[in-house]
């Protein structure tokens, strides 16, 4: 399965979406600095160019870097906004940045928005690599409809405010976005909507001798479903006989899957061993190609993207140049 943080620069505005559709957050326990949020009141269109350089950033001469990527410097400012923004977040979800536990999850905050500027780096540039370009009018037309999501300017001028966001912060992360949309497009363009899946039913069991007793059961004849509904541990299945239903590869831990996959319909597995506890898998049905769920379909191009992503890392020179 794909890592969340990898995927990230897929979905940086998404909470900004959101939120403007909404009443504006109220910020309660940090003031908005005073040039957060210009204020939009007049302003009749983003594609006027609200946006500038199209949310491109641009390094000045000399200027404090928070990390290189390929001879590519992030800017340090614009992390520290970021890092500033989610530690908001962080206050308005009632966590408190003083406590032990709110410090860490300070730390953890500030790994990921670095994490984050990196990769929306390596992005960009395996775009530009393919030739795909994110430009201006991409950028303004995104941010006019953030703008008109909200429902007014003086909301969405307040909702910035609050989240001591700029115009231009939202710019920068809706370009990133776009370049993630982009190249989630290009890696995910060949994989297949169908592929071989299995239909399986399965009985949850914590003790070994509980699920040597129900194998023994089985092999005597009685009902799968019946003994799942007696016996199985795992409430989410047991009222409908195990049944989990359709999956492919790569989505059940490997020794569920191997064992599963090792089955043809009507066959039930012995006692399989995995971290969620130990199973007896019977499999209903097989297709060699089925189509895949939109959820799994999903599920499927997410972990390519991170994938690639994972091998762009591995390949790129990152150099961190601040204590996160």
């Amino acid at each position: 399965m794909p890592h969340f943080r990898s995927i990230l620069v897929l979905f940086l505005a998404l909470p900004v979406l959101a939120a403007c559709s909404e009443t504006p957050p109220s910020a309660t326990s940090a003031p908005a600095q005073p040039n957060s949020a210009p204020t939009l009141a007049g302003v009749p269109q983003a594609q006027s160019g609200y946006c500038e350089n199209g949310g491109a950033v641009t390094l000045a001469q000399g200027e404090a870097l928070a990390a290189r990527v390929n001879g590519q410097g992030i800017s340090l400012a614009q992390y520290q906004r970021q890092a500033a923004q989610s530690e908001l977040a962080l206050v308005q979800q009632g966590v408190d940045p003083n406590s032990d536990q709110g410090k860490e999850a300070v730390k953890g905050l500030r790994a990921q928005v670095l994490g984050q500027l990196i990769d929306d780096a390596l992005v960009e540039q395996a775009a530009q690599k393919e030739n795909i370009n994110v430009s201006a009018n991409d950028v303004n037309d995104r941010v006019q409809q953030v703008m008109n999501d909200a429902g007014s300017p003086q909301k969405f001028d307040q909702y910035l405010k609050n989240n001591q966001l700029t115009v231009q912060d939202l710019c920068q992360q809706i370009r990133a976005n776009l370049f993630g949309e982009a190249m989630m497009a290009r890696v995910t363009q060949n994989l297949p909507d169908k592929v071989e899946q299995v239909h399986v039913a399965h009985i949850l069991f914590a003790k070994k001798q509980d699920a040597d007793a129900a194998l023994a059961k089985l092999k005597s004849g009685t009902d799968f479903a019946t003994l799942a509904k007696q016996v199985s541990q795992d409430e989410a299945t047991r009222d409908n006989g195990g049944d989990l239903g359709w999956f492919p590869r790569d989505v059940m831990p490997p020794e569920f899957e191997q064992a599963a996959f090792a089955l043809q319909p009507g066959q039930i597995s012995g006692v399989v061993s995995t971290q969620l506890g130990l199973h007896i898998i019977k499999v209903l049905e097989r297709d060699s190609a089925r189509a895949l769920s939109p959820e799994l379909l999903q599920n499927q191009r997410l972990a390519a993207f991170s994938n690639w992503l994972d091998g762009l890392r591995a390949n790129a020179k990152i150099e961190r140049l601040v204590q996160e």
